[in-house]
């Protein structure tokens, strides 16, 4: 196991205490952090709130801080689906004696994605001449952390979806969905592909919020949908003609994700035989997708 060498003294073990980080729900309800959430979706922001008990005394004492030394706790975020890292809260701790704080903070549905990590810090809060050659002197030197991480998206939805109003976008008024995706092969995925969802069918925006909760109907909606997605990444990557079965690109790009969706769906077929396939028979193509993505046969 890996672990961070600190070039200072830091908090005794036990010194900072810290309740499991609780996230309220859509009731209003504050439950345990999960470490997955099936049914989150761009729309939903998250709402998270911890406490933290500090014995800033037994702190100062152990890291080798004098008595003035100012101390803080700080939550940081950080999203692999946005790439966006945030200070989410921070709180200064003064004097001494055991001090207890309650951090909170909510994260923007658009802003998120993926993999969310938090990490909860106590830390130096301003920097000083320490007489102790052990102690820590600059601000921002952590003395004691902790990482919670939750996973926001399944293999299903690995790129942003937005709720757009499609009258007033311009895109044809009763489409239920839209994905729009960008022409560099060399971007990131994240930034190059989005699922426009139009405002104006609450059916299919109620089937995507409810997720795992989905009646009947609302899981034949999801599956059309994730069938169309699908039919049309592949669709991408055998119309674009500088993609090929050789092609190399960087993970996490555009050109990495098309070839990775056709191997996964169509493991014995390549990008050429498919490239032909789509230019002869069009709706022998299509059933290909539809049988590869199991249209409707989990549903029923």
């Amino acid at each position: 196991m890996n672990r961070r060498a600190y070039p200072y003294r830091r908090a005794a073990a036990g010194s900072v205490a810290m309740a499991e980080w609780s996230l309220k729900s859509e009731e209003g309800d504050a439950v345990p952090l999960p470490a997955f959430i099936p049914d989150w979706d761009f729309q939903r922001d998250l709402s998270l709130e911890t406490v933290v008990g500090v014995d800033l005394d037994v702190v100062r004492a152990s890291a080798g801080l004098p008595d003035e030394a100012e101390l803080a706790l700080s939550v940081i975020w950080n999203s692999t689906g946005s790439g966006l890292r945030r200070m989410a809260d921070r709180v200064p701790l003064q004097r001494g004696g055991t001090r207890s704080a309650q951090l909170s903070f909510t994260v923007a549905g658009r802003d998120s994605g993926g993999l969310l990590s938090i990490e909860t810090q106590l830390v130096l809060a301003k920097a000083l001449d320490n007489l102790d050659p052990t102690g820590p002197r600059r601000a921002g030197s952590v003395l004691w952390r902790h990482e919670a991480r939750v996973r926001l998206q399944g293999d299903a939805s690995q790129f942003p979806m937005a709720v757009v109003d499609f009258k007033k976008a311009g895109y044809p008024e009763n489409a239920p969905w839209y994905l729009d995706i960008g022409p560099n092969l060399e971007a990131a995925t994240m930034g190059a592909v989005v699922l426009l969802v139009n405002s104006g069918t609450p059916t299919v925006l109620n089937a995507l919020r409810r997720a795992d909760k989905a009646s009947y109907a609302e899981r034949l909606i999801q599956s059309a949908m994730r069938q169309d997605v699908v039919r049309l990444m592949v669709e991408r990557a055998v119309t674009d003609e500088e993609l090929t079965d050789d092609s190399r690109f960087e993970p996490d790009t555009l050109g990495h994700t098309l070839l990775g969706l056709v191997r996964t769906f169509l493991p014995g077929a390549s990008v050429t035989s498919l490239r032909m396939t789509r230019r002869t028979d069009p709706a022998l193509f299509s059933a290909k997708i539809q049988h590869a993505v199991g249209l409707f046969s989990k549903e029923t």
